[in-house]
């Protein structure tokens, strides 16, 4: 179980925090717990942000150990814009959108539960004015708390918590709430444990099958995790590509990466619960079809390295196209490989 707490400054993250960490004490009595406190980056680079919220933590099994951290990403949206407006080219600060998403499916697969403590704006505007912060003042509050909205918006938040400002009675209740809910995502995404090279949801509409991750000299073997959006690659014209009303609803993994750890990729698509299939590009439909997939079972279109290379003007197409195919709706698409 893993449980990442969101919110503004002055929102009362550390004593919600503390909390959370007694009742999972109390419940697990001498079984360790993980703690992060994520801030400022360290090094103003996509490859530092990437590392820090995935490839740092992508072979620990989440859902067999307990961990909680003091926000995790959201601070590329909610503070880069206005602490350090040089890294933030796309309103999703070092990670860039791509990035985001690739976190955020990383996240989902890993069963991390996400929560966003929301306090009204007066209420923590008051807190600071009280109390003080070296990091923000009481008039950037409002930019702030409007960039957590975006940041929701954009996240598979598990929960928005509104207590009342005031209730100390209430914080327990809600700790008690949070450890529920987060185990509850924990189990769901227990059985994916076995499969470490996916991201996504537990459950997709939609899984989007690669061939292999092109491991380069500059990239070397820093992550097992398919399509990791960095300078301008395949993975980063991928995830621009899905539109927003569809991205979170994607599984992503590379069907020869599942062959090397030893399991199938069928057996990868009974647990997921059978969702349509889309192979990006030849290879990977030779891949399907070597594990057992016949051609009606899946549609096949060309790999986003490809689009990329020859068709970039139309990556918003190229996105709505891999919709359409995940939803069945077209018989004929210029899109789809014959």
């Amino acid at each position: 179980m893993f449980i990442v707490i969101e919110g503004t400054d002055a929102s009362g993250k550390t004593s919600l925090s503390e909390a959370v960490k007694h009742e999972l004490e109390t419940r697990q009595h001498g079984f360790p717990i993980q703690t992060f406190h994520k801030g400022r980056p360290l090094e103003e680079t996509r490859r530092w942000v990437l590392k820090d919220y995935v490839t740092s933590i992508e072979d620990v099994d989440w859902t067999s150990c307990i961990a909680m951290s003091d926000r995790w990403h959201w601070g590329e949206i909610t503070y880069a814009p206005l602490k350090r407006p040089h890294t933030n080219l796309d309103g999703y600060g070092l990670l860039s959108k791509a990035g985001w998403r690739w976190t955020e499916l990383f996240l989902m697969s890993r069963g991390i539960a996400q929560f966003w403590l929301y306090q009204p704006l007066h209420v923590i505007q008051e807190r600071i004015n009280s109390r003080g912060d070296d990091f923000v003042n009481a008039d950037e509050l409002e930019t702030i708390l409007g960039q957590y909205e975006l940041a929701a918006g954009q996240s598979c938040i598990l929960e928005k918590l509104m207590p009342a400002a005031n209730s100390l009675e209430q914080v327990k209740d809600l700790a008690l709430d949070i450890i529920n809910k987060a185990k509850d995502c924990s189990d769901s995404a227990s059985k994916l444990s076995q499969y470490p090279d996916y991201i996504g949801s537990p459950n997709p509409k939609v899984l989007l099958v690669g061939d292999v991750r092109n491991i380069t000299a500059k990239h070397g073997e820093e992550t097992i995790l398919p399509f990791m959006p960095v300078d301008g690659n395949s993975g980063e014209y991928l995830l621009n590509s899905l539109p927003d009303d569809f991205w979170k609803t994607v599984g992503i993994i590379n069907v020869n990466d599942v062959r090397h750890i030893g399991k199938t990729m069928y057996d990868l698509w009974i647990l997921l619960g059978r969702p349509n299939i889309i192979a990006l590009g030849r290879l990977a439909s030779r891949g399907l079809e070597r594990e057992g997939f016949s051609n009606d079972l899946f549609t096949t279109m060309p790999h986003p390295q490809y689009v990329r290379r020859f068709h970039n003007k139309d990556q918003q197409e190229y996105g709505t196209a891999i919709q359409r195919n995940a939803q069945n709706k077209p018989t004929e698409d210029r899109w789809i490989l014959r």
